[in-house]
């Protein structure tokens, strides 16, 4: 079966939301305590899955009221399900407690599979970053990401990357980010030399770094396998903890070849 066949990678026009900047909206931001929000679409809540909960996202960054007809609306989709489908594809997750957002998991399944199109073996890593204190924006990832990629250009040339990644605040009232970064497996023998440089990067940034794990994917066992480790970036619980234009996730831009 091959996994970049024609057919199998469905509509995926809603990845990044549409344009609500000429109304002050950010359509990429989460949040889970709306969730008992009546829906102001005009559908029925009864024709919904019993599984899935849709939630309306409006975060205002202008401190003009706005009438409702004048503003554009995107909903975010919780799943509970224990599998997700994408396509021809049908991936375990990890969805128990929180339930999973499919915004996301749509975003990680498209990248991997761009990576899969680039490359016939891609290295597949999961790890988390910690800061010592609260930051209302993550300009800290975007510098992060910067000098990272800088550092592995100059290591291994002009490679892509692909990542995903979400933020989420806890108790301790300052956020942590989850990673799924991936790169060229053939390139990468050693997933501990790529570890090196974030945790040089980001300690430099006065972070801790912790890895998690880590897949080479070369067939759709692996793929599947991944997917599934990957999938903890969805889950709903500790999302929506940030200031209102902040966003809970960001990811590269790849194109599936």
């Amino acid at each position: 079966m091959s996994l970049t066949k024609n057919g199998r990678l469905g509509d995926h026009s809603f990845l990044h939301g549409f344009d609500t900047s000429q109304h002050g909206f950010n359509t990429e931001v989460l949040t889970p305590n709306n969730s008992s929000q009546p829906l102001l679409t005009g559908e029925s809540s009864n024709i919904q899955s019993p599984d899935e909960k849709r939630i309306l996202i409006l975060a205002n960054g202008s401190k003009t009221l706005y009438t409702p007809h004048k503003t554009k609306r995107s909903f975010k989709t919780i799943t509970t399900k224990e599998h997700y489908q994408f396509g021809d594809y049908n991936f375990a997750i990890n969805s128990r407690k929180s339930g999973c957002y499919t915004q996301i998991l749509n975003t990680l399944v498209t990248q991997t599979l761009a990576m899969q199109s680039l490359y016939k073996r891609v290295l597949f890593m999961r790890f988390d970053l910690h800061q010592g204190s609260f930051t209302p924006n993550n300009k800290r990832i975007t510098t992060m990401l910067k000098r990272l990629r800088k550092r592995l250009i100059h290591r291994y040339g002009n490679t892509k990357f692909g990542y995903v990644w979400v933020r989420e605040e806890c108790k301790t009232k300052k956020q942590h980010y989850h990673f799924v970064f991936m790169m060229d497996g053939d390139l990468v023998r050693y997933p501990s030399n790529i570890h090196d440089q974030v945790r040089k990067v980001w300690t430099d940034m006065g972070g801790t770094f912790h890895f998690a794990n880590h897949h080479y994917i070369d067939n759709e066992a692996k793929l599947r396998e991944a997917i599934k480790h990957g999938s903890y970036l969805a889950k709903t619980r500790s999302k929506g903890n940030r200031p209102d234009q902040t966003k809970d996730t960001g990811s590269s831009r790849l194109k599936i070849k």
